[in-house]
């Protein structure tokens, strides 16, 4: 779920063959986002941002305008581009990604924590320490959203309210991303995510927390929605990491828990 290798290499590929792909992709259009979500107004979430390869109108992840220059997102939405920042882009303002609204910056730089690894779960790639602060060329004129403090562990209590959004997919593997949707989604304990059921052992609430319906499923962030935000209270909690398919009952998705890397984040904001 979220992006995995296939993903990866068609991300790849699109960024090589950037003007082609832009005109199949005006001719089709695509439809949707977000699972179990409604259509959702940029303007609404000033924040919320889309990641873009350059010269191309495709989200392959999102990201949380934290500070004017600055944007948090999943740390293996920046796999491709470490080297080569001026290689993406970051669109605010828009709901639709074909469409010509809103404004694009360029990223000057790029941070991913130190500690960022990757291992296999059931067939799905996941993420430790999935954490990464784009630095813009330029400032977004836009509200920015506040980050979970160390040890805000109001934010995680099971049942809170979160709301998720994103131009990704409805469904795994559909290819029908590229309108801004939302979700309201429980925060769900971490006890159920650790169980034997779920996630087992590779669910480490210092990294994470889940949201969803743990029981049903049906309400998920998914494909080309990585690095978007997890919502409680008006504060940035969680980072859309990755999951075990997309809105699959036992199975909700996981969100890098911010608080726990609140400090590092914040100290990213100094730097140019």
């Amino acid at each position: 779920m979220r992006i995995t290798a296939i993903h990866k290499r068609a991300i790849t590929a699109l960024s090589a063959t950037a003007l082609v792909c832009s005109a199949l992709f005006t001719a089709a259009g695509p439809a949707a986002a977000i699972q179990g979500g409604q259509r959702a107004r940029a303007a609404d979430y000033p924040w919320a941002v889309s990641i873009t390869p350059a010269l191309l109108p495709f989200s392959f992840c999102g990201g949380t305008l934290i500070a004017p220059t600055k944007v948090l997102t999943a740390g293996h939405c920046v796999d491709l581009f470490l080297k080569v920042p001026g290689l993406l882009q970051v669109v605010s303002g828009r709901d639709k990604m074909l469409s010509l609204a809103g404004t694009k910056t360029s990223v000057a730089s790029i941070w991913r924590d130190p500690g960022y690894a990757t291992f296999t779960h059931k067939g799905e790639t996941g993420y430790t320490n999935d954490v990464a602060v784009l630095t813009l060329k330029s400032p977004i004129k836009a509200p920015t959203l506040p980050i979970a403090a160390p040890n805000s562990r109001d934010l995680y209590q099971p049942g809170r309210t979160a709301r998720i959004l994103g131009w990704g997919n409805t469904s795994s593997g559909a290819l029908d991303g590229g309108v801004l949707r939302t979700a309201t989604a429980p925060v769900i304990a971490d006890s159920s995510c650790a169980s034997a059921t779920s996630y087992g052992a590779v669910y480490d609430p210092h990294q994470y927390t889940c949201a969803g319906n743990f029981t049903h499923g049906g309400v998920d962030t998914c494909d080309f929605d990585s690095g978007t935000p997890l919502v409680v209270n008006g504060v940035l909690a969680g980072i859309a990491s990755w999951g075990v398919g997309c809105g699959k009952p036992g199975y909700p998705g996981l969100y890098t828990r911010v608080s726990e890397f609140s400090s590092k984040i914040t100290a990213q904001l100094g730097t140019k």
